[in-house]
């Protein structure tokens, strides 16, 4: 089968489900959020330490976390097979195109979320497994690191000006945690002017 093809069936399976998809729009923060997915990418055969940081501080909060991740390989390596906090998936969960297929993704996909975060930011490897699941999840808001054509994100946290991962998480909770946040927006706002005067 042809790249061109398979590129065809993979749009395809992304429009006719968001099609079916009715999400309700709306900004949530650390305190009105109830429900948190995370999707993210397994990067050198691990799964990225602030995943599991991320998800303790939602914990923390009382906020339902539920985190899925794509390891890029036709089986799960040896270390990550015993991993409970977190549903991973490989090739061997997707159809011949590319989409994904799983149980555990079908389980994701099924639930309904205030948020969504997306921690994949390589644009130029972006798998489709993880491009399939933040376009058609059920979520109020989807925030997102990499932009690209018809991209599903409400909230776009800048991936140039954030080095790694643990920088990129800092944003994403600065964000949250301001939205629908008036005083947190005064203080954000009066320290600008402070910093701007010094």
């Amino acid at each position: 089968m042809s790249e061109r093809m398979s590129n065809w069936f993979r749009k395809y399976a992304i429009v006719s489900r968001k099609k079916r998809l009715v999400r309700d729009k709306r900004f949530h923060s650390f305190d009105t959020a109830k429900t948190v997915g995370i999707v993210f990418k397994v990067e050198g055969g691990m799964v990225p330490p602030e995943i599991f940081s991320m998800r303790s501080f939602l914990l923390k909060k009382k906020i339902r976390c539920s985190a899925i991740g794509y390891c890029d390989s036709k089986t799960l390596p040896e270390e990550l097979s015993h991993i409970a906090s977190v549903e991973l998936f490989t090739k061997q969960d997707l159809n011949w195109y590319g989409r994904p297929i799983a149980e555990s993704i079908n389980q994701f996909l099924q639930g309904s979320y205030d948020i969504v975060i997306d921690f994949c930011r390589d644009e130029e490897r972006y798998p489709y497994p993880l491009k399939y699941i933040v376009s058609t999840v059920q979520a109020s808001m989807i925030i997102g690191g990499v932009l690209y054509p018809r991209c599903p994100y409400d909230l776009v946290v800048d991936a140039q000006q954030v080095c790694d991962t643990g920088g990129y998480v800092k944003q994403v909770k600065h964000y949250i945690s301001i939205i629908n946040n008036p005083q947190a927006a005064m203080e954000e706002e009066a320290a600008g002017k402070n910093s701007t005067a010094v």
